[in-house]
């Protein structure tokens, strides 16, 4: 089988992995706090949840490196969430069953997503900028689809049909990634078992400027997002007044227009260059959170938040290109397992500091400051970029 038809696998498997993520991640919260356990228990749960999640997608992606297969990293993680989705229907009466269930679902999803993603980055490295762009394109796809019914779902069927839904879906996902196993042998990976949990191939990874680069500005990058879902929608629904049906319903714009955004920008990469997009995703990011601060209706709110897409769309291509360019293929699904883990790590640490700024200073404040400290951190990543010299087929892609 070619490529390109384990490359249509793996794009269905996120579209469903990411429509079970936008059915779960704001439900499951929202639940808890409506069962009258309260916000407090809610965000932990939420941290617990997002700390398995970190851990889990470091490992998995070091994992992937070692046993060769990727999609056998993305069967482990498709019968865990099979799992504990089951048991969630089963225990739906026991809330404590339900939160460890959340929890440890997210171990399996971490897997799925951190396999598929490096074997996206492993299949065709010709075409890897219109390959990610349509990974993720696929992924705005699901998140979004999946957002339009959750809480519609929750609301008429219960906690349970949230469940059943994650279930089909999981079981959907493990169909496929059964077939991805028995054709997936085309791609040869370097490899060795050797040395398994070494800590070698992680400090390799930070002793290589170019990816500690792209590492630490993509945890800023993703605190930024954390206030995107987060402490935005906050400031419109209580301080705007907009109401928290209306704040949601803006959230979901972004995801519908990050689709086409995605898209372009993967196409872009060919022309303007990945590195110059990656650039424009942090400068962008900072003109995002300057520009909610000063939000003051519905129609600027909504422009706003629609314009987010441009933000994601030129992160998440040029990121996902950036990192298996920078490092040794036998590190690949590792230093992606921890780039993408920032938005976990950013959910862990970050919380506490922009909860206080707010408390303190106020929304508009404190989105004001992290968008001059995103402005300050771009120009320096940009000289420092600059001043590194990336490889040629780095700073631009043909």
């Amino acid at each position: 089988m070619s490529y390109k038809n384990i490359i249509t696998i793996v794009f269905a498997i996120n579209i469903l992995l990411m429509a079970i993520s936008g059915i779960t991640y704001p439900v499951i919260p929202l639940y808890i706090v409506g069962s009258g356990l309260g916000v407090l228990m809610a965000g932990i749960v939420t941290s617990i949840a997002s700390i398995a999640s970190f851990c889990s997608q470091i490992i998995w992606g070091y994992v992937s490196d070692r046993i060769r297969r990727r999609s056998r990293v993305m069967l482990y993680g498709s019968i865990i969430m099979l799992i504990f989705y089951t048991a969630a229907i089963f225990l739906s009466n026991n809330i404590i069953a339900i939160q460890l269930s959340y929890i440890f679902s997210t171990i399996g999803i971490a897997g799925v997503n951190i396999a598929s993603y490096a074997l996206v980055a492993d299949v065709d490295s010709r075409n890897l900028g219109r390959n990610m762009s349509l990974y993720w394109a696929g992924g705005s796809l699901g998140w979004a689809t999946s957002l339009l019914f959750a809480g519609w779902l929750l609301k008429i069927y219960g906690i349970v049909s949230i469940f059943v839904v994650s279930l089909l879906l999981s079981i959907t996902i493990l169909v496929l990634t059964i077939i991805l196993t028995s054709i997936d042998r085309v791609i040869t990976m370097i490899s060795t078992k050797k040395n398994i949990w070494s800590l070698k191939p992680i400090v390799k990874l930070l002793r290589n400027g170019v990816f500690l680069i792209l590492y630490i500005s993509s945890f800023m990058f993703m605190v930024g997002d954390v206030i995107k879902n987060i402490y935005i929608p906050q400031y419109q629904a209580y301080k705007i007044g907009l109401g928290e049906s209306l704040a949601t319903y803006i959230l979901s714009l972004a995801s519908w227009f990050e689709i086409p955004a995605i898209l372009l920008f993967g196409h872009m990469l060919y022309s303007i260059g990945v590195t110059t997009i990656y650039i424009i995703s942090l400068i962008s990011m900072s003109f995002y959170l300057y520009l909610n601060s000063i939000v003051g209706n519905l129609i600027v709110a909504s422009i706003v938040m629609a314009s987010y897409s441009i933000v994601w769309a030129s992160y998440i291509t040029s990121i996902s290109v950036l990192v298996p360019l920078c490092v040794d293929e036998e590190n690949k699904g590792l230093a992606l397992g921890l780039v993408n883990s920032n938005f976990a790590l950013a959910n862990i640490s970050s919380n506490i500091i922009l909860s206080y700024m707010v408390s303190i200073y106020g929304y508009s404040q404190t989105f004001i400051f992290i968008a001059i400290i995103m402005l300050l951190l771009t120009i320096t990543i940009a000289i420092t970029i600059l001043s590194k010299r990336f490889s040629k087929n780095i700073m631009t892609i043909s």
